[in-house]
């Protein structure tokens, strides 16, 4: 690619990037604030279900990554330990609530993509269009949501009076590779939606069995040791461990799984590339 294609490829990226916000709220009463409003119902009817109608605790499960992060970590998963259910169902939303806007992204990109070249015919006849933009698009407008609930969460850390780590700075970093795992997967998913028509019905089950089979909804300590390494083959158990012991334990990344993790994502997102570019020049025949 030549940098002026690359060019043109930002410019279009941004264009329909922006212009794919605007059109998910377009014609709503509230607009722009259901990306704030939208993360914050999701938690509170997970915090209702899980840590109100079946009891569950995170309180001394949660346990930071390494030796020596113990003394000054967990500071809020220990909060709510005698302060009363109030407290604790406080701690258990916060903690569920950095594993639920993991999967909200990936999730979010998995499903638009399987039609996000069907839904946009007619720009697989312009021969001049760069069709690989399309994915990113979806990439794109879901990295703008994970930023809002980023600030929500920010938001709840504050509120709750929770320890603001100095290794949060860390944060970006780790959502990295996932964003460009996740441009990979877009990638693949889009040219097999074209020719695979029920990939969407069957991408519901599978968001669904990725929330279950990542410590999202549970401590990861709560596995057992013969299942536990099996669940690191779901992408977002290792970032969304790391998130958690970031933000709640004040440690730093385990910068070794991370530079695995990076390699795994990279190689992702050039099989997905490699796989759209050999697969779209059937597009408008099937179309």
């Amino acid at each position: 690619m030549t940098p002026a294609s690359m060019i043109s490829f930002w410019r279009i990226l941004w264009q329909l990037g922006c212009r794919d916000i605007q059109m998910r709220y377009k014609g709503s009463f509230l607009g722009l604030f259901w990306s704030l409003l939208t993360p914050v119902l999701n938690v509170v009817l997970y915090t209702f279900l899980f840590s109100v109608v079946f009891k569950s605790q995170w309180g001394e499960e949660f346990n930071p990554i390494g030796a020596g992060a113990g003394a000054g970590a967990g500071a809020l998963a220990s909060a709510g330990a005698g302060s009363g259910d109030s407290a604790g169902h406080s701690q258990y939303a916060i903690i569920l609530f950095a594993g639920l806007l993991l999967h909200a992204f990936l999730s979010d990109i998995l499903v638009r993509s399987c039609l996000v070249v069907t839904q946009q015919a007619n720009l697989v006849k312009k021969v001049v269009f760069p069709l690989h933009v399309l994915p990113a698009v979806v990439v794109f407008a879901s990295v703008f949501q994970l930023l809002v609930s980023g600030v929500v969460l920010l938001a709840g850390l504050i509120f709750l009076g929770a320890d603001l780590h100095g290794s949060m700075i860390t944060l970006p970093l780790l959502c990295l590779p996932l964003a460009v795992m996740s441009l990979g997967l877009a990638w693949i998913l889009a040219a097999l939606g074209v020719y695979v028509r029920d990939l969407g019905q069957i991408m519901g089950w599978l968001v669904t069995a990725l929330m279950f089979s990542a410590p999202i909804l549970y401590p990861l300590k709560t596995i057992s040791a013969s299942w536990g390494p099996w669940l690191y083959l779901n992408p977002l158990t290792f970032v969304v461990e790391e998130v958690r012991h970031v933000i709640f334990a004040g440690a730093w990344p385990h910068w070794s799984g991370w530079l695995i993790y990076w390699g795994v994502s990279l190689l992702v997102a050039i099989a997905g590339a490699k796989f759209f570019d050999w697969t779209k020049e059937g597009f408008a025949d099937v179309l």
